[in-house]
């Protein structure tokens, strides 16, 4: 059973908050790549009575998105497709809103995913349309042995400032910046942390779910010697130029 409202160290005040920043006028057409369980998207449609399109390549995510909108009355607005970012082929410059929320990677990994996303996303939106991101960026450079744990696709250099100036080298006007604080953190830590644990003891013989278990409590414990101190979590809010190509 999926829990979690969203997966991100997001609190309801700051997506709301986030959520009202757009503006957005009423049948306008809004695609979330990675959508994960949809409720962002869904929000933002039964807020703006806009048209949305939301893509994971989760099936389980997609089902529990599709629940969701059915349940309050939003699926005739909202389509949900079981795809990868990379493999959806939307039709350049038709989107008022494009926003991929904890999610770069399902545009293409690499220490360049941010860029890259963000690229592809800014192609997809209208003259003077949106793009909203959200990402980790790195608070102080990791530790060597939680580098080991993360990888090399956020590097040192991927500050808060630096994914902000990302998008203003690719042509795009910030509006807002949002991030997360300790609190949402743990919260979102925790959560998850309970969530697996619970998956655990209801399936004592699944070894999928024994592994997952395992993985997750390396992570917790990496989280809590390094990631707390290092590791921050961004939502970027942008406009493209009507002079953009």
């Amino acid at each position: 059973m999926i829990e979690l409202l969203w997966n991100a160290p997001v609190s309801e005040t700051k997506m709301a908050q986030c959520i009202e920043s757009l503006n957005l006028q009423q049948e306008q057409r809004v695609l979330d790549v990675g959508c994960g369980c949809g409720e962002p998207l869904i929000r933002i449609v039964e807020r703006y009575g806009v048209h949305g399109t939301g893509i994971d390549s989760s099936a389980d995510h997609i089902g529990e998105a599709q629940t969701r909108s059915d349940l309050r009355s939003t699926g005739s607005r909202i389509t949900f497709i079981e795809a990868n970012g990379q493999s959806y082929h939307g039709e350049p410059e038709s989107l008022d809103l494009v926003m991929c929320m904890g999610a770069t990677h399902a545009f293409g990994l690499g220490s360049d995913a941010f860029s890259n996303a963000i690229e592809q996303m800014r192609r997809l939106a209208v003259p003077g349309g949106l793009v909203l991101v959200a990402d980790g960026y790195m608070k102080q450079p990791a530790a060597p042995e939680y580098r080991e744990i993360i990888g090399d696709s956020m590097p040192d250099t991927m500050t808060h400032a630096a994914n902000v100036a990302t998008g203003q080298k690719l042509g795009l006007v910030p509006l807002a910046a949002w991030t997360s604080s300790v609190d949402e953190w743990d919260d979102f830590e925790w959560s998850y942390q309970r969530i697996v644990e619970q998956q655990a003891i209801a399936n004592p013989d699944d070894q999928k779910v024994l592994e997952k278990l395992v993985r997750r409590r390396e992570w917790m414990d990496a989280y809590l010697k390094w990631g707390r101190d290092t590791l921050g979590y961004g939502t970027y809010l942008f406009r493209k130029s009507k002079e953009s190509v």
